[in-house]
């Protein structure tokens, strides 16, 4: 149900959305929007509270969402998730969001996991080789976790490659197994 409602406000706001630039535009303002809400102490609660009142709040928020320089379309998605107590549905609509706009833009999301970060000088020649994987253009997204030992994970689309240390260690396990 929280999905659905994130995906249909995605959907509005990719719709009231007419070109490419701006696109890219909302789902910046959209990841600011978040990291605003995040680091500001008790922001969001105050947002959310129904004692506040409607002009408190939409002040607040003009306030806040003024420095992120964000389209009018972005502010009002944000203002009607205040006033519908959804603000806590922001980073799924976001999700929701860039999905709508990577299949617009042709763009496959791939999400690579390696056991320690990815230099910036070394992510172009990831990006360039999964491109190539995927037979398209690809948004990546780099995460880091520890419990690989080393090695990489890739999913790209639905398809997973497991080139980590814990994963070949796990075929092999499997293997003498029997399993």
């Amino acid at each position: 149900m929280v999905l659905r409602i994130a995906r249909r406000y995605a959907q509005a706001l990719f719709e009231a959305l007419k070109s490419d630039q701006a696109l890219e535009r909302a789902e910046r303002d959209l990841g600011a929007v978040g990291r605003v809400l995040s680091s500001v102490q008790g922001l969001g609660r105050v947002l959310a509270h129904p004692g506040v009142s409607a002009e408190r709040k939409k002040a607040l928020l003009e306030g806040t969402l003024a420095g992120l320089d964000c389209l009018p379309e972005t502010r009002r998605v944000v203002w009607m998730l205040v006033e519908a107590r959804e603000l806590g549905l922001l980073h799924e609509i976001a999700t929701a969001f860039r999905s709508l706009k990577d299949r617009k833009m042709g763009m496959i999301a791939v999400e690579v996991t390696t056991a320690a970060a990815i230099p910036e000088s070394d992510r172009a020649a990831w990006e360039s080789a999964l491109a190539r994987t995927a037979g398209s253009r690809v948004r990546v997204d780099f995460r880091t976790d520890t419990s690989l030992i080393g090695g990489a994970v890739a999913r790209v689309g639905s398809v997973m490659y497991d080139g980590s240390v814990r994963g070949s260690l796990e075929r092999i396990r499997q293997s003498l197994l029997g399993e």
